[in-house]
């Protein structure tokens, strides 16, 4: 069984350029749809194998003669699109502590959407799990709720009636749960 502090753990040395703290990577875990997170035996698992951020540097590293050419001009160029090295390859060495240490989440939260996993904790979810589900949501709600007063940013695209239509049922549908799970939140 792995322990939320192990996955989270592991998410922030596998991809320590995107996750800062345990805040962010527990986001990423529960919150975010389609992030290849499930709940199975009572944990969420990640259904795939996400590797590392290291691939994704190395297609970012920039060919010598580019930068040969580049630095001929006077530009200056970030020494990951030389190296194709993480910019966040320290953090990477730290994911044990930092997945102990909640912080900023830095972003809006994921949409509202009756799937999260945060909205749908099994009853044989772990006790670490339930506990770091509802410590995800001290942290989505208020920012949801900050959201819904500030005019949610769905509406400045373009939707059909129809798509309007269905992201507000499933918006509302994820606060409802959200208030019966958690005892609080943004209202509907």
């Amino acid at each position: 069984m792995a322990s939320v502090n192990a996955t989270v753990r592991d998410l922030i040395a596998a991809y320590p350029c995107g996750y800062k703290n345990r805040t962010q990577a527990l986001h990423q875990i529960l919150v975010v749809n389609g992030s290849g997170y499930e709940w199975r035996g009572g944990q969420a698992i990640n259904r795939d194998d996400p590797g590392t951020c290291e691939a994704l540097h190395e297609r970012s590293r920039y060919s010598a003669e580019l930068v040969a050419e580049l630095q001929a001009d006077g530009v200056e160029i970030a020494n990951r699109f030389i190296t194709g090295e993480c910019p966040a390859e320290a953090r990477r060495l730290c994911a044990a502590e930092l997945s102990l240490t909640p912080g900023l989440l830095g972003r809006m939260p994921y949409q509202a959407s009756p799937g999260l996993l945060f909205l749908n904790v099994p009853d044989d979810a772990a006790d670490d799990w339930k506990l770091a589900s509802a410590e995800i949501a001290r942290w989505v709600g208020p920012l949801w709720a900050r959201r819904a007063a500030e005019g949610d940013t769905i509406e400045a695209f373009s939707l059909t009636p129809e798509q309007r239509e269905y992201v507000n049922g499933q918006r509302t549908e994820a606060l409802q749960r959200f208030q019966q799970m958690y005892g609080y939140g943004p209202a509907a």
